[in-house]
């Protein structure tokens, strides 16, 4: 799990992240000291899957704030709030749209982030039985993810390949993988393919089910094949 912390106070920030370093579902904490470093982080693409995020700032826009934006920019990024004025807020971040996992009163006790934690663990495996929209000639299809075997980028149409049919979009790439659950992994620079239905990777091309092969780039192969490797290892 990649966990961001977003807070205006540097002893905060570090005794956040030493908390969150001490949690075993967590494989990488980055910090920021303001949002908009956080906001220009995640649009570089940097995915993160949990976001400690403070609720009083310096500024006008606060934390909750904030989150709304991010539900729009980073919908997979799950909020836990956290806050030392318990009675300002308890109420408030339940009034704005945003992906909220759970609210923490400072100083923070790992007992109750570790719950959080958990809970945010739980709901990644049940985005699996969510579904991708699309717009095809004026029909929204709606696919479940564990349908979606890969997708393949041609020319200015993306090609979704399902257990059934193929859909055909026009959008970016690098648009839907922002749209597509962790499980999904992009191996070339025109393929992002669904690790629950890998058999195996070789050096040049993944294996799915039922046969079917997709390339993998020389410049991927090696995340692509430790990716796939944690993947797994969070499964069993």
């Amino acid at each position: 799990m990649r966990v961001a912390i977003c807070d205006d106070e540097p002893v905060v920030l570090e005794s956040l992240r030493l908390c969150i370093e001490k949690q075993p579902l967590v494989k990488s904490v980055q910090v920021f000291s303001t949002m908009e470093k956080f906001q220009k982080e995640i649009e570089k693409d940097c995915r993160f899957d949990v976001a400690l995020m403070d609720i009083e700032w310096e500024k006008e826009k606060n934390g909750i704030d904030f989150a709304e934006q991010l539900l729009v920019l980073a919908p997979q990024l799950q909020v836990i709030f956290v806050t030392a004025y318990n009675e300002r807020f308890s109420q408030q971040i339940f009034l704005k749209n945003t992906n909220l996992c759970g609210y923490l009163v400072k100083p923070v006790q790992e007992s109750l982030l570790s719950v959080l934690l958990e809970k945010a663990q739980q709901k990644r495996f049940l985005a699996t039985d969510e579904k991708l929209l699309i717009q095809q000639k004026g029909i929204v299809h709606a696919i479940s993810f564990r349908d979606i075997f890969f997708i393949e980028s041609v020319g200015h149409q993306l090609i979704i390949h399902t257990s059934e049919s193929k859909i055909i979009c026009y959008e970016k790439i690098d648009d839907m993988k922002q749209r597509l659950p962790e499980h999904f992994l992009q191996c070339h620079k025109s393929y992002i393919v669904n690790m629950q239905i890998i058999r195996r990777i070789e050096k040049n091309k993944i294996i799915l089910q039922h046969d079917k092969e997709i390339p993998v780039s020389k410049a991927r192969y090696a995340e692509v094949r430790n990716t796939f490797f944690r993947y797994m290892g969070q499964m069993l």
